[in-house]
C-alpha cells in the first residue's frame, strides 16, 4: 500500500540504522530500539514528513530522499576525514618541533656549563683534586681488599670442614644402604626359594597323584585281561583235549569194524562150501552191510557238515570279534581325545593361575605393610598354636597306614604272578598231552591203510578229521607263541611298572612330608581363620566324591572287561590293542613331560618376576627382625591357603571332567535338548485383525527402537506369510498380505505429516520387501544366503505380483516422507544460508544506491542459522538409522535434501539483488562448506549430494572471482558448467560492490561474457525446480537374522501367535 504511493525505496530498520549510524548524536542513540531511533534522526535530517513513511519492518522513502540522505551521509564522513587528517598533521608537527626544541636546548645547557666551570675552577685546583681522588681510590682499595682476603680464609676453612662431614656422613648412608640391600637380597632370594619349592611341590603331587591314578587302572586292566586270556587258552585247550578223545574213539570203532570184517570174510570162505541157500542168505547179509555203511558214510558226511559249519561261525565270530575291538578302539581314542582337551584346559587353568599369582604378590605386598602393625597380637596367639601341634602323631599313624596299605598291593601283585604262572604251565601241559594224541596217530601202520582202501568211506571220513586236526593244531601252534610273546611283554611291562613304583613311592614320601608341613601349618592357623573347618569338610567331600566317582569307573571298567572277555577270541587283535595301548601311554607320557617342562618354564619367569620385584622394592625401610620373620610366616601360610584353595578347584574340575567322560562314554547324557524352531508363526485367520492392530497400527516407533532388532514387525510378518506358505492355504496367504498392505496404508495416511512413523514403517517395509526376495527361491537371490536360509524359502507360491505392490506402497511411502521433511526444512534455507552472518568479522554494509527488492520476512527468520539447518539434518539422519533403514535409501534422502538446499538458495539469490555481492558470496562458500563437513561425519560422500550444490557453489565462486579482463570470461565460462547462460548474465547484472571503494562491473564485461556463452547449449531457465525428486531405487540387501531365533517381545501383545 505504501509502496504504491510513490515511495519507491525501502530500507529496514536495522539496515538503515546500520548505514546511517554516523547521522545520530549521543542523544539519539540514548535508547535501545531502533525504530525510535531512525524515526528521531529522521525528523531532524528530513523536515517534510510527507518524504518517508515509516512501515511495520521498512522505511520507505521518496525519490531523491536517499540520494539527499547519502549526500548527508558523504558530507558527514568528509568532515571527519578533515578533521582526523587535520589532528595528525597537527600532531605529526609539534612532535618535531618538540623534538628540535629539546636538542637546542640541550646543546645550550652544556655550552653554559662549560663556560661555567672555566670562570671559577683554576688548572691547580683540578690537579690537587685529581690527585686527592687518586689517593683516596687507592687506600680504599688496600682496606677492602685485606677484608676480602680475611674472609676468603674463613669461608674456605668452614667450607672444607662441613663438605668433609657432610662426605662422612654419606659415606656411611652409602654403607648401611650397601648392607640392607644385601640383607634384603638374601632374605628375598630365600623366600622366592621357598615359594618355588612349595609351588613345585604341588605340582609333582598332583601330577604324581594323576600318574598313579593311571597305573592302578592300567594294572587292573592289564591283570584282568590276562586272567581273561588264560580262561580263553584253557578253554581252548579243554576243547582240544575233547576232540582228542573224540578222535581215539573213532580209532577203536574203526577197530573193531576191521575185526568184524575180518571175522566176516573168515566165515564167507567156509560157506562157500555151503550150499547155495546159505550163500543167498550171506547175499542178503552182505546187502545189509552195505545199507549199515552207507548210512555210516550219510552220517560222517553230516559230521563233516557240522564242523564246516561251525568252522564259519567261528570265522564269523572272528570278523565280528574285530569289528567290535574297532568300535573299542574308535572309544578309546575318542576318550584319549577328550582326555587330552581336559589337559589342555587343566594348562590354561593353570596359566591363569599363574596370572592370578601375580596379582595376589602385589596384594600380598600391600598387605605385608598392614601386617607389621598386627605382629604384637600375632606373638600372643603363637603360645596358643604351639599347642595344636599334638596332631602330629596323628599324621604319623595315617602315614603307616598308608605304607601298609602299600605292602598289602605289593603282595596282590605277587600273588596275581604266581596264579599267572601256574595257569600258563597248566595250558601248556594240555598242549603236551595233544602232541602225544597226534604221535599214536602216526603209528598207524601201512596194513592198515591199505585195509582201509578196500573201504572207501571210511577212509574219506578218516581224512576230514585228519586235516580238521591239523587245522586246529596250526592254531593252537599259533596261538602258543602269540601267548609266549604276550607273557615275555608282561614280564617286561611288571619291571617297568615296577619301577615306576618304587619311583612313586619315593614321590609319595616327598608328598607326606609336604603335607606333614602343611598341616602343622593349617594347625597354627585354625584360630586365625575360621574357613578352614569348611575347606576341610569340602576336602573330606571332595575325597568322597573321588571315591565314588573310582568305584564307579571301577564298576563301568569291570563291565567293560567282561564284555571284552567275550569279544577276544584271538590273541593276535588283543596284542594289537595293547600295542596301541601303549603308544598311546607313551604318548600321554610325552604330553606329561612337555606340561612338566612348561610349567617348569613358567616357574622360572615367575622366579625373573619375583627377582625383579625384589629389585625394584629396595628402598623399603628396615624392618626388626622378629616382625620380619612373623611376616614372612604369615604370608607363607595364606600362600598355602590359597593354594589349597586352587587344589580343591582343580580337583573339583577333574571330578566334573571324569563325570563327563563317564557319561560321554555310557551314553547316559540326558541333556535338555532345546526345540528346533523352523522360524514360522501361525496365524489364524480369526486374528488376522488383532495382528494388524497390534503389529501395525497401534505400535509406536518408540516402543520399538529401544532395545530391538531393527525391522522386527516385517520379520514378524513374514514369519506368518511362510507358516501360509508351509501349509499351502492360498485363501489364508492372500488375505494376510492384503490385511498387511491395507494396514501400512491406513497408519501412513492416519500420520502423513508425522516424520517418525513415515520413516519407521518406510523402514519395515523395505526389510519386508528384501525378505520376500531373499527367501522368494530365485536364483540371484539365494546366492546371498546361508545353507539354514535357503532350507527356509517359500515353498509353494510365487509372491512376485506382491514384492511389485509393496514396491510402489515404499514408493509413496518414500515420497511422503521426502514431503515432510522439505516442509519442515524450507523455512531454515533462507534464513540460515543468506541472512545469517556465519563469518564473523563481515562488515554489514548494504550496497548504496539501490532499490530495495527482499522479501517481506519477519525479523523472527533471523532465528535460523546455519547449525540450525545441520541439526535437522542430523535428527533425520539419527532417526532413520535407529529404525533400521538401509543406507542406500538413506543416501538417496540426503541427496534429496541437499537439492533442496542448494535449489531454495540460488533462487532466492537470482531474485534478491541486495543479496549479490562478495561478502555474500563468502557467506554463501562457508555454509556450503559446513554441509560437506556434515557429509564426511556421516559418511555420506558417495551419496553424491555434493553434486547437488556445485550450482550454488559455482554462484558463490562467481560473486567473489575478479570480473574485469578477458582472462576472467573465459575462466567463468569454463568453470561455471552447472550454470546456464541465463543464471550467470542475472548474477552479474544484479552484482554491486559492497561500498564506494569497490569498482563497478562494467557493462562491456557482460557483453563479452553473454557473447562467449551464447553458443552454450542446454536448459535455459533461470529458476530452479524446487519440487523436483530423484527417482528412488530400493536396493536388494539381504538380512543375516536367523528367523529360528527371532523372540517377540511381550509389549508387543501377539500372544495369539504360536511359535514352530
Amino acid at each position: 500500500r505504501i509502496s504504491a504511493q510513490s515511495y519507491p525505496s525501502r530500507w529496514t530498520y536495522y539496515e538503515f540504522f546500520s548505514r546511517y549510524r554516523i547521522l545520530m548524536t549521543q542523544q539519539d542513540l540514548a535508547t535501545t530500539e531502533k525504530k525510535q531511533i531512525c524515526k528521531q534522526v529522521l525528523k531532524r535530517l528530513i523536515q517534510d514528513p510527507n518524504q518517508y513513511q515509516f512501515g511495520k519492518t521498512k522505511i520507505f522513502f521518496r525519490a531523491g530522499q536517499v540520494a539527499y540522505l547519502e549526500k548527508l551521509r558523504a558530507d558527514k564522513l568528509r568532515e571527519a576525514c578533515v578533521t582526523i587528517q587535520k589532528n595528525l598533521r597537527c600532531w605529526i608537527h609539534r612532535k618535531r618541533y618538540l623534538q628540535l626544541r629539546g636538542a637546542v636546548i640541550l646543546m645550550q645547557q652544556y655550552v653554559r656549563g662549560k663556560r661555567a666551570v672555566r670562570h671559577v675552577v683554576s688548572a691547580t685546583a683540578i690537579k690537587h683534586a685529581w690527585a686527592a681522588v687518586v689517593i683516596q681510590k687507592n687506600c680504599r682499595r688496600f682496606l677492602v681488599r685485606r677484608l676480602y682476603h680475611l674472609i676468603l680464609l674463613a669461608t674456605v676453612i668452614i667450607q672444607s670442614h662441613v663438605r668433609g662431614w657432610l662426605a662422612r656422613k654419606q659415606f656411611k648412608k652409602m654403607l648401611q644402604d650397601q648392607k640392607a640391600l644385601i640383607i634384603q637380597t638374601h632374605v628375598r632370594a630365600w623366600l622366592a626359594r621357598r615359594r618355588y619349592q612349595s609351588i613345585r611341590r604341588f605340582v609333582l603331587n598332583i601330577q604324581l597323584s594323576y600318574r598313579v591314578k593311571n597305573l592302578h587302572k592300567k594294572l587292573d586292566e592289564q591283570t584282568k585281561e590276562n586272567t581273561g586270556l588264560l580262561e580263553r587258552l584253557t578253554h581252548l585247550s579243554t576243547i582240544h583235549s575233547a576232540e582228542a578223545g573224540r578222535f581215539t574213539k573213532l580209532e577203536e570203532e574203526f577197530g573193531k569194524t576191521m575185526a568184524q570184517k575180518k571175522a566176516i570174510e573168515e566165515q564167507a570162505k567156509k560157506s562157500r562150501e555151503k550150499t547155495e541157500q546159505e550163500a543167498l542168505q550171506l547175499k542178503k547179509q552182505t546187502v545189509v552191510l552195505q545199507e549199515q555203511s552207507r548210512n555210516l558214510e550219510q552220517k560222517l558226511v553230516e559230521q563233516t557238515k557240522d564242523t564246516k559249519e561251525k568252522i564259519k561261525e567261528l570265522a564269523e565270530q572272528h570278523l565280528g570279534d574285530i569289528e567290535r575291538e574297532e568300535r573299542q578302539k574308535r572309544k578309546l581314542e575318542n576318550q584319549i581325545q577328550i582326555q587330552q582337551e581336559d589337559y589342555e584346559k587343566r594348562i590354561k587353568v593353570l596359566a591363569d593361575e599363574i596370572a592370578r599369582l601375580h596379582d595376589e604378590r602385589a596384594k600380598l605386598q600391600k598387605q605385608i605393610q598392614d601386617e607389621y602393625l598386627e605382629n604384637d597380637t600375632l606373638r600372643k596367639e603363637m603360645a596358643q598354636l604351639a599347642n595344636e601341634m599334638l596332631i602330629i602323631p596323628k599324621l604319623k599313624g595315617e602315614i603307616t597306614t598308608l605304607e601298609t596299605k602299600k605292602q598289602d598291593l605289593e603282595v596282590n601283585l605277587q600273588q596275581q604272578r604266581r596264579e599267572m604262572r601256574e595257569k600258563v604251565e597248566e595250558v601248556t601241559k594240555q598242549l603236551l598231552g595233544g602232541l602225544e594224541g597226534e604221535e599214536l596217530r602216526k603209528r598207524l601202520t601201512s596194513d592198515d591203510m591199505e585195509q582201509l582202501n578196500e573201504d572207501g568211506e571210511l577212509w574219506l571220513a578218516y581224512e576230514g578229521l585228519k586235516g580238521a586236526t591239523r587245522v586246529l593244531e596250526g592254531h593252537i601252534q599259533s596261538q602258543k607263541e602269540s601267548y609266549e610273546k604276550e607273557i615275555e611283554d608282561q614280564s617286561f611291562r611288571i619291571g617297568h611298572l615296577g619301577e615306576e613304583i618304587t619311583r612313586l613311592q619315593q614321590l609319595f614320601q616327598e608328598e607326606n612330608n609336604t603335607n606333614k608341613n602343611v598341616r602343622q601349618e593349617l594347625n597354627r592357623l585354625a584360630n586365625e581363620n575360621m574357613v578352614i573347618p569348611e575347606l576341610k569338610l569340602q576336602i573330606l567331600e571332595v575325597q568322597k566324591q573321588k571315591q565314588e566317582v573310582e568305584k564307579h569307573l571301577l564298576g563301568q571298567v569291570v563291565d567293560i572287561k567282561e564284555k571284552m572277555e567275550e569279544v577276544t577270541d584271538q590273541l593276535q587283535g588283543n596284542l594289537e590293542e595293547e600295542g596301541s595301548q601303549r603308544r598311546l601311554l607313551e604318548t600321554q607320557r610325552d604330553n606329561t613331560e612337555k606340561e612338566k617342562m612348561e610349567l617348569l618354564s613358567k616357574i622360572r619367569q615367575l622366579q625373573t618376576e619375583n627377582c625383579q620385584l625384589a629389585n625394584r622394592t629396595n628402598n623399603i625401610a628396615r624392618i626388626q627382625q622378629e616382625a620380619s620373620h612373623l611376616a614372612i610366616e604369615n604370608s607363607d601360610l595364606e600362600e598355602l591357603l590359597d593354594q589349597k584353595d586352587r587344589q580343591i578347584r582343580k580337583l573339583q574340575d577333574q571330578i566334573r571332567s571324569l563325570t563327563k567322560t563317564i557319561e560321554k562314554a555310557n551314553g547316559n547324557l540326558n541333556q535338555a535338548v532345546p526345540k528346533d524352531y523352523l522360524g514360522m508363526l501361525e496365524c489364524k485367520a480369526e486374528d488376522e485383525e488383532k495382528l494388524v492392530k497390534h503389529l501395525i497400527l497401534d505400535l509406536k516407533p518408540q516402543s520399538v527402537v529401544v532395545n530391538m532388532l531393527p525391522g522386527l514387525p516385517a520379520h514378524i510378518l513374514f514369519m506368518c506369510v511362510r507358516h501360509a506358505d508351509r501349509i499351502n492355504d492360498a485363501d489364508s496367504l492372500k488375505s494376510l498380505m492384503n490385511s498387511v498392505m491395507n494396514g501400512i496404508k491406513e497408519v501412513t495416511k492416519i500420520h502423513n505429516e508425522d516424520f517418525e512413523f513415515l520413516s519407521f514403517w518406510l523402514s519395515n517395509s523395505c526389510h519386508f520387501l528384501n525378505s520376500l526376495k531373499q527367501y522368494s527361491g530365485e536364483e540371484e537371490f539365494m546366492k546371498h544366503n546361508n545353507d539354514q536360509q535357503n532350507m527356509q524359502c517359500l515353498e509353494n507360491f510365487d509372491l512376485s505380483e506382491y514384492r511389485q505392490i509393496m514396491s510402489d506402497l515404499s514408493i509413496c511411502i518414500y515420497q511422503q516422507l521426502i514431503e515432510v521433511m522439505e516442509k519442515e526444512l524450507q523455512p531454515m534455507i533462507v534464513p540460515g544460508m543468506l541472512v545469517h552472518e556465519s563469518l564473523q568479522g563481515m562488515s554489514s554494509m548494504k550496497p548504496t544506491g539501490l532499490r530495495k527488492r527482499s522479501s517481506s520476512f519477519l525479523e523472527e527468520m533471523d532465528v535460523y542459522t546455519i547449525s540450525s539447518i545441520l541439526q535437522q539434518l542430523s535428527y533425520y539422519f539419527t532417526t532413520m538409522c535407529q529404525h533400521g533403514m538401509d543406507m542406500e535409501l538413506v543416501k538417496q534422502v540426503v541427496k534429496q535434501l541437499f537439492f533442496l538446499i542448494g535449489a531454495v538458495t540460488i533462487n532466492n539469490l537470482f531474485l534478491r539483488k541486495d543479496m549479490c555481492s562478495c561478502r555474500k558470496g563468502m557467506q554463501i562458500r562457508c555454509n556450503i562448506s559446513y554441509l560437506e563437513e556434515w557429509l564426511k561425519d556421516k559418511n555420506m560422500q558417495s551419496s553424491n549430494a555434493k553434486e547437488t550444490l556445485e550450482p550454488l557453489s559455482q554462484a558463490a565462486w562467481l560473486l567473489q572471482v575478479n570480473k574485469t579482463t578477458d582472462d576472467d570470461v573465459k575462466e567463468i565460462c569454463e568453470k561455471c558448467s552447472f550454470l546456464s547462460a541465463v543464471q550467470i548474465i542475472k548474477i552479474l547484472n544484479s552484482y554491486t560492490p559492497i561500498d564506494d571503494f569497490e569498482k563497478r562491473l562494467a557493462p562491456s564485461f557482460v557483453r563479452k561474457v553473454q557473447s562467449q556463452l551464447q553458443t552454450r547449449e542446454g536448459n535455459q531457465a533461470l529458476i530452479v525446480d524446487i519440487k523436483y525428486h530423484f527417482q528412488v531405487t530400493f536396493p536388494f540387501s539381504p538380512s543375516p537374522q536367523a528367523l529360528e531365533t527371532i523372540q517377540i517381545p511381550n509389549s508387543f501383545k501377539l500372544s495369539f501367535l504360536t511359535r514352530i
